[in-house]
């Protein structure tokens, strides 16, 4: 899913829009909000454990997705 959306957002900027990167970073932004919310409630061990997997991963993408908007390595 990263993969399919990281390169619309690349699509997007060689479409002419100058903050595709920066919008798909917030929209990874919230997602991770929305999940840190989700495991503070009272959640099984097996579904708490498979949140927080899926909340590092996506804070690792959305490290690598800021530095493609922060440093624009995409236009080089």
């Amino acid at each position: 899913m990263w993969t399919e959306e990281t390169a619309r957002a690349f699509d997007e900027h060689e479409g002419g829009s100058e903050t595709a990167m920066k919008d798909y970073y917030n929209m990874i932004v919230i997602r991770i909000q929305h999940l840190i919310e989700r495991v503070r409630t009272d959640l099984g061990g097996d579904l708490r454990v498979k949140i927080i997997t899926v909340i590092t991963i996506d804070v690792h993408s959305r490290d690598v997705v800021d530095k493609f908007a922060m440093t624009k390595m995409y236009d080089q």
